[in-house]
């Protein structure tokens, strides 16, 4: 973690190359993207004061986000892919 308490991009590629281990071995469906917003939320959290309900709520909100953005970008390649078949 830095000085100011944001998670260094060390520290995220660790716990993505750790989770990736618990991926392939269990046949998880995860995708790389998928994993690192994993690993983002576990290693933010795990030094949180939050309460576990707090936490789970703040998880959510970033679960939310995290898939908006997955939309914008999968509407974005479809909407290019259509234009070139026209």
């Amino acid at each position: 973690m830095t000085d100011d308490g944001e998670l260094s991009r060390l520290e995220l590629r660790r716990a993505t190359v750790a989770l990736g281990a618990f991926v392939r071995r269990w046949n998880l469906p995860l995708n790389p993207e998928d994993a690192d917003e994993v690993a983002y939320a576990l290693l933010l959290h795990a030094r949180s004061a939050h309460t576990d309900p707090e936490i789970v709520a703040a998880v959510e909100a970033q679960i939310e986000e995290y898939e908006e953005r997955a939309r914008r970008l999968r509407d974005a390649m479809q909407a290019s892919i259509e234009r070139r078949k026209s």
